[in-house]
């Protein structure tokens, strides 16, 4: 008999097989490794070639049938009638029966192939004769360094924040070498609030403004910023002054303090003369001596004026000591202001933020402007620094540290104003979830000691994450009756799949409807009544039996009902009677 291969457009027997051409056997563990094949779920069968001792290459049996998706160079062959395996794309001829497979063929596989002919594959391949185990070397490994990880993307960054260094550009935001050393006023005179001094200086800046920067002088500058004196500010003429007898105070107060030279000259001397007048009023002679004595009085008093008028003069000159209370007419003063406050808006428009800070933190001595001007320059780590140490405002320095990304100083804002939830905010953003937790469950303890189980579920669902135990504290809510309403709404709003909602409702009707919250169960149940067209029929049915046990007690429940059957005008008839007729009974 004839048995050969025909060509065939199509398999028509399981590819079991897979041919491997080549006689090394490293080659054909290579190839079986490739395609995926473990050895112990195949059986690999050598193929003799055409001339003696020679291998024409092995044929992998598939017998548990590992799917195999790209063969490479190799090829797939088909196993007929579990007896022969062929080529992919041939079949065989003549067509035999399986009573002539059986009789022709042994209990053998054979392999046909066009170049080396008909094969019975007797032996397997025997891997154990050539794969040898190696000998185990012990070999001293150095671990190296740990090496620095570069991370693929950013997801948050934070700002370390040297308060001291950001404060030193606002408060002197010039170097000594920017100081001016010659200038066209006295300074020292100014600084105790010599008025001619102020006009000089006044002039100055108004042809240099910028040079308020480099003066650094105060709108409180006579005698409380710079010096340390204790000085005031005193808004009246001196014609006011004359007719108030406040010269008189001052100059007493010009006498205690010693003064100057003249001055303790005129002070021993109105001690002096005071002692001869007392001297000379003794008991029967004041009545001889009171014109002489009315006269030296009146001298006396004349001398005073003459003296309180030379001291004002030389105050208005060359100033006045410590602890004094000058004159500074408003005019000045105003002046002196709004060219601060123009030098400060001139720096907020050319963006100069910081300067325009230092103008009001330091010169018109306006700290919460100074923060401000910050803030909206958005220069929040400075505003912070601000309101920190110079309007003591901790809350508002830790939302500006935020803002600014200065994420270490804001935490320990936080938690020092026992902030929990913006601390467990923080470290959620810094990526540190355990820490977040911690002070997440000390605001859903605080919330639930209050009662407020609807926020402690949503720090529960939106901060850690667990909606879980968000929907076990709003079950607890309704169970206990705390915001029961609120709790049991927010519970079925969380369910978002029909069949789980509808389940949900069963398990509360169930287990957690008493007579004290049926009525407000049924009315909450008409809400996920229209959620969803699947609930319908089992939330109907639960709010029949819930009126139809409570109807007699509570006729008005009967109204419950028209959210149910909205297109039923017979039931909403029968409501309406029944109402009526419970109201006339």
């Amino acid at each position: 008999m004839d048995f050969r291969l025909q060509i065939s457009s199509k398999n028509v027997y399981p590819k079991e097989g897979i041919l491997i051409k080549g006689a090394n056997p490293d080659l054909w563990l290579y190839e079986i490794q490739k395609m995926g094949l473990e050895l112990d779920k195949i059986t690999v069968f050598p193929l003799p070639d055409v001339k003696a001792n020679e291998v024409f290459g092995c044929l992998v049996f598939n017998k548990k049938k590992t799917k195999v998706l790209d063969t490479g160079k190799n090829n797939f062959c088909q196993l007929v009638e579990n007896k022969l395996f062929i080529p992919e794309n041939t079949n065989v001829f003549p067509i035999l029966t399986k009573e002539e497979w059986q009789k022709l063929f042994s209990e053998n596989y054979h392999f046909l192939h066009p170049v080396i002919g008909l094969v019975e594959l007797n032996d397997e391949v025997n891997w154990d004769d050539f794969i040898k185990v190696p000998k185990e070397v012990t070999v001293a490994i150095t671990e190296p360094s740990k090496s620095v990880v570069i991370p693929k993307f950013i997801s948050s960054f934070t700002i370390e924040v040297d308060q001291e260094e950001i404060l030193k550009h606002i408060e002197n935001p010039l170097s000594e070498e920017e100081i001016i050393e010659k200038l066209p006023f006295n300074m020292k005179k100014l600084m105790q609030g010599n008025n001619r001094e102020m006009d000089k200086f006044l002039a100055y800046l108004e042809k240099h403004p910028e040079k308020a920067m480099q003066l650094a002088i105060p709108l409180d500058t006579l005698g409380t910023s710079r010096g340390g004196n204790g000085g005031t500010f005193s808004f009246n003429s001196g014609i006011g002054e004359l007719f108030n007898f406040g010269w008189i105070r001052r100059f007493f107060d010009n006498l205690s303090s010693g003064g100057n030279n003249s001055t303790g000259f005129f002070r021993y001397g109105f001690v002096l003369l005071f002692m001869i007048l007392a001297r000379s009023c003794k008991g029967s002679e004041v009545k001889e001596n009171l014109p002489s004595i009315l006269v030296f009085v009146v001298i006396l008093i004349i001398v005073i004026f003459l003296i309180s008028l030379w001291a004002g003069s030389q105050s208005g000159s060359s100033g006045s000591v410590s602890g004094g209370s000058f004159l500074i007419d408003s005019n000045r003063f105003n002046t002196l202001r709004s060219r601060y406050e123009k030098l400060a808006q001139d720096y907020i428009a050319r963006k100069e933020y910081e300067k325009a800070s230092h103008i009001y933190l330091k010169l018109l001595k306006n700290n919460h402007q100074a923060a401000k001007v910050l803030e909206d320059g958005g220069l929040y780590r400075e505003a912070g620094s601000v309101y920190l140490k110079y309007l003591q405002n901790k809350i508002k320095a830790a939302e500006l540290y935020e803002k600014g990304h200065a994420y270490n100083e804001a935490l320990a804002l936080y938690k020092e104003l026992n902030q929990d939830e913006k601390t467990g905010d923080l470290y959620l953003l810094l990526h540190n979830k355990s820490e977040a937790d911690k002070y997440f469950n000390k605001v859903i303890s605080n919330y639930k000691a209050h009662s407020q189980y609807v926020k402690a579920s949503l720090i529960y669902k939106n901060k850690i994450g667990d909606r879980t135990q968000a929907q076990d504290l709003l079950l607890e809510g309704w169970r206990t009756n705390q915001d029961a309403g609120k709790c049991l709404n927010n519970y079925f709003a969380n369910i978002s799949d029909a069949e789980a909602l509808e389940v949900a409702i069963r398990s509360v009707y169930k287990n957690d409807v008493k007579d004290e919250n049926a009525s407000l169960f049924l009315h909450l149940l008409k809400y996920e009544h229209s959620r969803f067209e699947e609930i319908e029929e089992v939330t109907r049915n639960i709010a029949y039996e819930i009126v139809a046990s409570r109807i007699d007690k509570n006729p008005e429940i009967a109204s419950e009902l028209i959210h149910y059957a909205k297109n039923n005008s017979t039931l909403l008839k029968d409501v309406g009677r029944y109402k009526l007729k419970a109201k006339r009974s």
